[in-house]
């Protein structure tokens, strides 16, 4: 499946990207052209709606964390929301749901917790 990105005004200084489809080495390029095409808009905020996103790669993280850090240097508010529980999940395992403006417990509760096997650790 292929990205589909909408892009809607929401106000005369904000825009919504919603995605659609799965956001991936393949894909990543469009979400980068959306974003950069809103940020040469005169906005402060991009709200970036993963509802519709099936699956994301390493690249894809890696996008949306690199938009993020690119919008705060051009102090444009980039944030990140309705991530599936899974992709939510992903994003708390990886570590970039901060980074994202997702809240903090979003997908933490189901995390597993690791797990230390006394036989393994050196004595």
């Amino acid at each position: 499946m292929k990205l589909s990105i909408d892009t809607c005004a929401l106000s005369q200084r904000e825009v919504l990207l919603t995605l659609t489809g799965e956001l991936d080495y393949a894909t990543a390029q469009h979400l980068r052209t959306a974003v950069t095409n809103a940020v040469a808009g005169d906005i402060d905020e991009i709200t970036i709606s993963l509802d519709g996103v099936t699956f994301v790669d390493s690249t894809g993280i890696g996008t949306l964390v690199v938009a993020r850090r690119i919008c705060a240097d051009m102090r444009v508010n980039l944030r990140v929301c309705n991530a599936s529980p899974f992709i939510a999940r992903l994003f708390a395992v990886v570590g970039v749901s901060e980074a994202l403006g997702l809240p903090q417990d979003s997908g933490l509760s189901s995390v597993p917790k690791p797990r230390f096997d006394k036989a393994a650790q050196p004595a």
